[in-house]
């Protein structure tokens, strides 16, 4: 068993060397990010190597390396990058079937993940010489890759059986495979878990989380454990989970800024919440407004869904240009018109103080303001008047401009005097995004990008 294991380590390792990619295709702010991610000094945000702020801005294709052909792979990718995506979410191994069942099927080139269930030493080259085009693909186009590499499940569709069956040990070995081969791929995270707390197998998700570490002791990790929780709910004081991951189905608000007041404070970014089309009949109208409550509530970033191209499965190209991918394609050029990473709650409303409703709630306003003063963001779930404590905010005048989130056009508001209290109302129905900024700054419209800072 492990000279086999070891020979199958080995070829991984010539893999490997061609997936040394430390700089790769631009950002949509133009610049290149430098993997691998760290996190800040302030542990508020992650930044890239030179220590510019990555905005995480992520899809969810789970089953990408394994219900995807290679050819039709690239496809998507292209598609999420012409959209913004920054980050994907991938499971590898992956348990799911086109049509989005846990029938643990081969994949597409009709390959298993190991020769035997209960042996994870026993890599299959060929399923994982797949995985390793896909993950040079992104790199090249310049993803960040979140990888679970033992998938965990929230209904008996994951492998928490098959960690049970291996135990510690085999586990532990597979960690220390699976971290030697892509060690050398900079634009990459961990994930442990998936959809589950790991009751039963903390033993084994452990074994991978130390395998990993100690054949790769770069990469970042975190964790995806059950709904309306977070990754620092377990393990978190044994020193391997380095930033943290908000997980609900209730008011995302509500769940980041919960996660951003912990101890010790380390970034967090919205993992997962409801997707387009999911269990939960959420449209895009419904995930619109995720990016910018969980932003706005201090996240470094967040994941979008959709169904059913979180599974790869039928019908995934024609969900590709779904309303729910446009809208978050303006949602990330909106933070990156402004210092996003910069953003600190209003949650004593000593700027927008009327108005806001309960700014946790999926009804109330979210808003932040840059720690100097001279930027305020807000979204409104609907519209209605804000009433801003204008004197509170930089400049002697103030320039605005309201948002759409649906199209990701702005509508100028004339510079005003910075007075004691201005009252705000959006030009026409439905949500929208306000943005103040000092006059003197003389900053483009919310969606054109600003210089990369420096």
């Amino acid at each position: 068993m492990l000279s086999r294991f070891s020979t199958a380590a080995r070829t991984g390792a010539v893999v490997v060397a061609w997936l040394l990619l430390m700089a790769v295709a631009p950002t949509r702010g133009g610049e290149r990010p430098a993997f691998p991610l760290k996190v800040a000094a302030n542990g508020r945000t992650l930044v890239d190597a030179t220590g510019a702020p990555f905005l995480l801005h992520g899809d969810t294709p789970w089953s990408i390396t394994h219900n995807l052909l290679f050819e039709e792979a690239v496809r998507y990718l292209e598609d999420r990058r012409a959209r913004g995506f920054n980050a994907l979410m991938v499971s590898v191994p992956d348990a799911y079937d086109p049509d989005g069942k846990a029938t643990y099927p081969p994949d597409r080139y009709g390959h298993h993940p190991f020769e035997a269930e209960e042996d994870w030493t026993r890599p299959v080259e060929a399923y994982w010489s797949h995985v390793d085009r896909v993950f040079r693909k992104a790199g090249e186009m310049g993803f960040l890759l979140l990888v679970t590499p033992a998938y965990l499940g929230c209904c008996q569709d994951g492998y928490l059986e098959q960690l049970k069956r291996n135990g510690p040990e085999r586990m532990r070995a597979y960690g220390r495979w699976i971290g030697r081969r892509y060690a050398a791929l900079p634009n990459l995270v961990w994930v442990h878990g998936g959809d589950r707390n790991p009751y039963g197998v903390e033993e084994e998700v452990r074994a991978v989380a130390r395998g990993i570490r100690e054949s790769d002791p770069v990469h970042l990790h975190t964790a995806h454990w059950s709904s309306n929780g977070s990754a620092l709910d377990h393990f978190a004081d044994e020193g391997w989970l380095d930033f943290n991951a908000s997980y609900t189905y209730g008011p995302v608000a509500w769940r980041v800024l919960y996660d951003r007041a912990r101890h010790p404070q380390v970034p967090t970014f919205l993992i997962e919440t409801h997707y387009e089309d999911d269990f939960g009949r959420r449209t895009a109208e419904d995930v619109r407004s995720y990016p910018y409550r969980a932003l706005l509530s201090g996240a470094t970033g967040h994941l979008f869904g959709n169904k059913p191209l979180w599974y790869c499965g039928r019908g995934w190209e024609e969900a590709l240009g779904k309303p729910g991918s446009r809208y978050m394609s303006h949602a990330r050029t909106l933070f990156e018109s402004r210092a996003w990473w910069e953003l600190v709650p209003d949650l004593e409303h000593r700027f927008v103080v009327d108005g806001h409703d309960d700014p946790g709630a999926d009804d109330g306003v979210q808003a932040a303001v840059t720690p100097g003063r001279d930027t305020l963001i807000a979204y409104l779930p609907r519209a209605r008047p804000l009433k801003i404590a204008a004197e509170r905010l930089r400049g002697a005048r103030l320039r605005g401009f309201w948002y759409d989130p649906r199209t990701g056009t702005s509508t100028a508001i004339p510079p005003f005097a910075r007075e004691a209290v201005r009252v705000l109302e959006p030009p026409a129905p439905g949500d929208w995004v306000l943005v103040l900024d000092d006059a003197a700054a003389d900053r483009p419209a919310p969606g054109v990008l600003a210089p990369p800072p420096h």
